[in-house]
């Protein structure tokens, strides 16, 4: 015989867990956005649905389930740059947040879909492309730097970068087009 509170708390639950896994892609987006280490973002994000999991009795339907989740993963960020030692953010929590507050549909569907798109091209790219753009773009850093890091003229740098972001711009709208998304 199974008591009601419990059936109703695991039915609770699983309609939590259902409503993670509806938004993932836009939960990993936000992320991203704190984190761009693909791999630690996607750490994160495990660790963010283990905690919504454990959670998920404090979540009331009819509240904004991305704000509540928002929230959680904003502190796994925070957390895991505790543990890494950093103090820097690729964008200021501040203003992810206000970004949210005044349009809580940012990430749509089709975003979530250049954003895959986007997942897949980098991956295609050569080692060292993928490398100057992640050093360029995730972590912004200079021409001079990455040309330094990588032992490259600061002109053979700037080539790299338009070539990289020429590839990436014809296999982004190339996979949305595949799947019927308009660019």
């Amino acid at each position: 015989m199974t008591d009601p509170t419990i059936s109703r708390t695991r039915t609770h639950e699983a309609e939590v867990a259902a409503l993670f896994l509806k938004y993932s892609s836009r939960i990993r987006g936000i992320i991203l956005s704190m984190q761009p280490d693909f791999a630690r973002a996607d750490d994160i994000l495990q660790e963010t649905f283990l905690t919504v999991s454990a959670k998920s009795d404090q979540f009331e339907f009819g509240t904004d389930f991305m704000s509540w989740v928002y929230q959680i993963a904003r502190y796994k960020v925070l957390e895991d740059r505790r543990r890494a030692g950093k103090t820097t953010e690729q964008l200021s929590i501040a203003s992810i947040e206000s970004l949210l507050a005044a349009e809580p549909n940012l990430l749509d569907d089709q975003q979530e879909e250049r954003m895959e798109a986007l997942q897949d091209c980098l991956t295609r790219l050569s080692p060292k492309s993928r490398q100057a753009i992640e050093l360029r773009y995730a972590r912004e850093h200079p021409a001079a730097e990455i040309a330094t890091v990588m032992g490259w003229t600061v002109d053979s740098v700037y080539v790299a970068l338009s070539r990289a972001r020429s590839l990436l711009a014809k296999c982004i709208d190339e996979g949305l087009r595949s799947k019927g998304v308009t660019t």
